[in-house]
């Protein structure tokens, strides 16, 4: 009695199976042997036959569409399953050729997130990246929020997870269906010009102390005349800056690995003259902010909320638990958003401001643009001047402005300039100095 389906029939030098498939159809398939030869002997041909005939069986008797189509892919090779051991994974992941380059601050993440998850796979008997199923994951993400992490911290760890099993295993992503946890966040928030008195007050108070504190003054004129980053301010090169040409020529290290886009920052007057009385025979532009920025480069960071603690003012909002945590309002990178927000208020044009700032989208650039009051006022009241808007009205019934201001008493012409002074905008008293000058 024959021990398979259907039939085996010789077809020129070789067999072939013929057979009824899932849907009942009669289909025909040439009988090969391991190394892809067709077969010509009948009880070798059997022997395969009967492999075969026990994977159709097992076929259909399987429950449910679905159950088929994924037995279907796994005897067909069609379903790619990673079986790198989890404690190998890291490796795996990093010496992979479509690995995403990463800094080496956030590859100690990548291997936190990695190992935590091998250590809890470990308690559970997962040892391969195929083991990890979706209940495995949705296991693993609810331990890391036991763990009292904040909303950001969860969202970061879900994209790690993401990314390195989308990398090592595409077939079957276990991470793929989690949503990411809502995040409060605020914005950080530009200084005011009273604010940046305050700071520069303080900074260059013989009484205050800091270190390097002659480098660490032309930093932060580096950063609020050019707008740029921590990060590239400490390690600005001289190669870097043509003082000749007045030009500051860098690619930002954020966007090196994105955009490939080199900022040009003019040099103003105000820092030509601080980074004139710098040596320029050093490789870097600061060498012992550089220094420290590479050995610590929280302390930079650390030294400016203090010196705003020092001025007054308060760098963060204090948290109430540890998932909604101190958000920093005021740092370091305040004075970036400061340069924004004055070239925005001074009206430069968004696409300027963008090139230099080194962003690669106007939108980007508007999140760091905080409009202040008075500039809200001047844009209103420059509407006094569209010609659907009525005439002003004559004051003392007949007589113009003009009129009555020639009529005046000296007091009153006193009371008349301090209520200028006091409803005025910058822009207005401006243009009224200059009408005042040109009717001299």
């Amino acid at each position: 009695m024959k021990r398979y389906c259907g039939s085996i029939v010789k077809r020129g030098s070789c067999y072939h199976w013929r057979f009824r498939n899932e849907e009942g159809l009669f289909t025909s398939r040439v009988v090969r042997n391991e190394a892809g030869s067709k077969v010509t002997n009948l009880a070798e041909a059997e022997k395969i036959v009967i492999n075969w005939s026990s994977e159709l069986l097992s076929l259909r008797n399987l429950k449910s569409k679905e159950e088929t189509i994924l037995k279907i892919a796994e005897v067909k090779s069609l379903l790619k399953v990673c079986r790198i051991p989890l404690a190998e994974l890291e490796e795996a992941f990093f010496n992979h050729p479509s690995a995403p380059t990463v800094s080496p601050k956030h590859r100690k993440t990548y291997h936190s997130v990695l190992n935590t998850l091998t250590n809890f796979a470990s308690q559970i008997q997962v040892e391969t990246v195929a083991d990890v199923t979706e209940e495995v994951a949705q296991s693993f993400l609810s331990y890391y929020w036991s763990r009292g992490i904040s909303p950001k911290t969860y969202n970061s760890v879900l994209d790690i997870l993401r990314c390195v099993f989308r990398l090592m295993n595409k077939d079957n992503n276990p991470f793929d269906s989690f949503k990411k946890k809502v995040c409060h966040t605020e914005e950080r928030v530009a200084f005011t010009v009273e604010q940046l008195q305050k700071i520069w007050d303080t900074l260059t108070s013989p009484t205050y102390h800091m270190l390097h504190k002659e480098e660490m003054i032309v930093l932060y004129k580096l950063a609020l005349y050019t707008g740029a980053r921590c990060g590239d301010l400490c390690l600005l090169r001289w190669s870097s800056v043509d003082m000749q040409n007045r030009v500051i020529r860098f690619m930002p290290h954020k966007t090196a690995h994105s955009s490939h886009k080199t900022v040009e920052i003019p040099i103003g007057d105000v820092l030509y003259e601080a980074l004139s009385s710098l040596d320029q025979s050093t490789d870097y532009v600061l060498p012992n902010v550089a220094y420290r920025y590479q050995h610590n480069s929280g302390g930079i960071s650390r030294d400016t909320k203090k010196l705003l603690v020092a001025a007054g003012l308060k760098p963060n909002d204090s948290g109430t638990t540890r998932r909604v945590l101190a958000v920093s309002r005021m740092g370091f990178h305040g004075f970036r958003h400061t340069a924004a927000s004055m070239m925005i208020c001074n009206g430069v044009n968004p696409l300027v401001v963008r090139d230099l700032l080194g962003h690669t989208s106007v939108d980007m650039t508007a999140h760091y643009t905080h409009v202040n009051l008075e500039t809200k006022r001047e844009a209103l009241q420059n509407l006094n001047v569209l010609p659907c808007l009525p005439q002003p009205k004559l004051i003392g019934g007949e007589k113009s402005i003009a009129e009555t201001i020639r009529e005046l008493s000296t007091e009153k012409l006193a009371v008349l300039g301090h209520w200028l002074d006091d409803n005025l905008t910058t822009t207005q008293k401006e243009k009224l100095s200059e009408l005042l000058i040109f009717a001299v």
